[in-house]
């Protein structure tokens, strides 16, 4: 796929449309300079086990966490942003990596290189043809960038916490009452009453101008490079240029525009979610009645499923999950879905047959097992932070701020 990075005959708006989904999240793979807090907080990140941890050790899992957030999600580039964006999250996935390998390294856990090997060549981000190519392995640990060694022993080190994690939910079993629930979770259907507050209507409220676009542009100009031309080695990779402002300009605003869109569409969800709340509780109304006194526009979808895709909305699932949580007559806190948040209230429930899960009973059993082990995995790794010994001393809401 990344052949067609270096094809001068590619439109370049179409290239540089593709580059600017999947560059940004190569581009913070890395971790920039290590060392140690650069302000007066503490001069290590915290201890486990009652060691400490050194901040460079905490930004070699932070490159960990990333590396296999795009491993897991590069096909996927909205939600790999968001990921990748979310600070907080990455922080709190470092550390949790870290316990895990303290506690791997007591077992005596670790993988070999046969494992690391196998699990690179037969990864899809690597391959062309269905199959493992050297020169892509290398062009993409080069646009991160990262050497091969340390991307390895990341590898090395993320085999090694599964095979903790399969030691910690082996004994993990599931019962048919919850492959039914899960049956019915799947394939009962619902129909909603709801309001929407699509991201789009916001567009013009956003106020990207051309000094928002700019500064973006100045801030991000190495995720914006492309092969200027073909190398005369087979070996040796294309020499680069950064893209000009102008040809990328549109799809910076795009970019911008979408992302301040959904940020303005949530505040605004938010907001009428209290006043319906309040409406709903002081004057006694129905959710439809407290929506149209607020001038909301209410909708109803048709009967659907949790794998069926809804017009105006995007996948239901998100929806099916909210639905489950809540009591008779309740509304949904703001779902964030594809085109925007929803509001919503289940007005019909019609319950599958049953008879429908005899067939599929060994695919759901499955299903059921892996989310009760991810369970499971979470509820223990809560217990390793309450272990004494193991304490954090940083903000992982803005982890890099400790970093030289």
């Amino acid at each position: 796929m990344l052949k067609v990075f270096r094809n001068k005959n590619v439109a370049k708006m179409v290239l540089w449309a593709i580059l600017i989904l999947i560059l940004p999240a190569f581009v913070l793979w890395g971790t920039g300079s290590l060392g140690g807090s650069k302000s007066k907080g503490p001069s290590y990140a915290g201890e486990i086990g009652g060691k400490r941890v050194s901040f460079e050790k905490l930004a070699r899992a932070v490159t960990g966490v990333k590396c296999q957030v795009i491993l897991n999600y590069y096909a996927q580039p909205p939600a790999l942003e968001r990921l990748m964006s979310d600070k907080a999250m990455l922080g709190k996935m470092a550390w949790d990596r870290l316990l895990m390998q303290n506690e791997a390294g007591k077992l005596g856990l670790k993988a070999g290189d046969a494992e690391v090997v196998e699990f690179i060549k037969s990864h899809p981000i690597f391959s062309r043809g269905g199959r493992f190519d050297d020169k892509i392995y290398q062009y993409v640990l080069q646009r991160v960038p990262i050497d091969p060694r340390s991307f390895e022993e990341i590898v090395r080190e993320s085999l090694t916490i599964q095979k903790l994690n399969d030691a910690v939910a082996r004994d993990v079993a599931v019962t048919d009452a919850e492959v039914l629930d899960s049956y019915h979770r799947e394939n009962d259907k619902l129909r909603l009453s709801y309001v929407i507050f699509a991201a789009d209507d916001f567009a013009e409220k956003t106020g990207v101008d051309e000094a928002a676009i700019r500064e973006y542009y100045d801030g991000h100009k190495n995720e914006f490079t492309l092969p200027e031309a073909p190398s005369t080695s087979e070996d040796a990779p294309a020499a680069e240029q950064i893209a000009k402002f102008e040809d990328v300009k549109d799809n910076i605003k795009g970019f911008l525009v979408a992302v301040k869109s959904r940020d303005l569409a949530g505040r605004k969800a938010s907001e009428e979610y209290e006043k319906i709340k309040e409406l709903m509780s002081k004057e006694k109304l129905p959710f439809e009645e407290a929506a149209a006194g607020l001038g909301l526009k209410k909708s109803e979808t048709p009967l659907f499923a949790r794998a069926e895709y809804l017009d105006g909305i995007g996948e239901a699932s998100v929806l099916t999950d909210a639905a489950v949580k809540l009591r008779p007559g309740e509304i949904s806190a703001p779902v964030d879905t594809r085109k925007g948040p929803v509001i919503f209230k289940v007005a019909e429930v019609r319950k599958a047959d049953a008879d429908g899960l005899v067939k599929d009973k060994e695919e759901y059993s499955k299903r059921v097992l892996a989310m009760k082990k991810l369970s499971a995995l979470e509820n223990w790794l809560r217990s390793l932070e309450a272990k004494e010994g193991n304490r954090v001393l940083i903000d992982f809401e803005d982890y890099e701020k400790y970093f030289r």
